[in-house]
């Protein structure tokens, strides 16, 4: 396991509790040291961690860390052996995912795209959703590793697609909180406590899951622990954005929400939950102060 965030630390805890053998490396090498005390090997560096598994599974926040951790100096690609797979569950662009995969290809490796839906909570309890580009024979020998972190799996064709899935998704939650946060400013400004609006958007049939459980978090203004970093759904937006142009389609609701992403980023709520998206529609309103907590 390379990268041991919120997501990435929550599989390494599930597959240690399924009984796997793990390897963990992470670029702030602290976080590793719960891992090693539940009994996951740490490897200095990434190639030294590829030289001791079958599987590089990666969870990292963009492309140049992807890019770093598998091709750069002491990366894990030249020291995998030749039966190994990379399966990388950051979200990435599909041009991206299908060029790691080439070179991969080139090297004599397997690699998918395997992206996730769900929080970290999800990963360490196995009950993660994922949706993987890649050959079908490279998805079938991770039947094992799939089955311990995942409550549903769907191959979806080639490589790329796991990734195009991703974007796709994420711009659904994307789009639901800028409209939750709209939503709740309107009502506010008209005179509507805050809380209930909160509550009745969340108990609403409206509301899906993901809005119900950011709700919560709008509620007690808890954007310092992030569950998704705002600044990353800036990123996966920007993603969509970028892979909308290339196919030629019109998301023109995607583009604000993308653009409203880069303000609240601009305004210094990046490293918060995106639940903040709600602070800045009410600091821009004038109701409160920007929540930089």
């Amino acid at each position: 396991m390379i990268g041991l965030g919120v997501m990435g630390g929550g599989m390494a805890a599930r597959l240690l509790d399924r009984g796997h053998r793990v390897v963990v490396h992470n670029r702030t090498p602290e976080r590793a040291v719960p891992f090693a005390a539940r009994g996951a090997e740490v490897a200095p560096t990434p190639a030294a961690l590829a030289a001791r598994v079958d599987v590089v599974l990666l969870s990292l926040a963009s492309e140049a860390a992807v890019e770093e951790q598998l091709f750069g100096p002491d990366g894990a690609l030249e020291a995998l052996p030749a039966h190994g797979i990379v399966m990388d569950t950051s979200t990435v662009s599909p041009d991206f995912a299908r060029s790691v995969a080439a070179r991969v290809a080139d090297h004599g490796r397997g690699a998918v795209d395997a992206c996730v839906i769900g929080n970290g909570q999800h990963a360490r309890d196995g009950e993660l959703r994922f949706m993987v580009g890649g050959s079908a024979d490279t998805f079938g020998r991770l039947g094992a590793v799939l089955e311990s972190l995942a409550k549903e799996v769907r191959h979806l064709g080639p490589n790329g697609l796991g990734a195009t899935a991703k974007v796709m998704l994420n711009v659904l939650m994307g789009v639901e909180m800028q409209v939750l946060a709209e939503s709740v400013t309107l009502a506010q400004r008209a005179g509507i406590d805050r809380e209930l609006a909160l509550r009745m958007i969340g108990e609403s049939g409206f509301s899906s899951p993901v809005m119900r459980f950011k709700a919560a978090v709008m509620q007690r203004r808890a954007y310092g622990d992030p569950q998704f970093r705002l600044d990353l759904m800036r990123k996966d937006l920007r993603l969509a954005t970028a892979e909308a142009g290339r196919l030629g389609v019109a998301t023109p609701v995607c583009d604000a929400t993308h653009a409203a992403l880069i303000a609240a980023a601009e305004a210094g709520l990046g490293e918060l939950d995106c639940a903040a998206v709600l602070s800045h529609a009410e600091a821009t309103a004038g109701l409160v102060a920007p929540n930089h907590s």
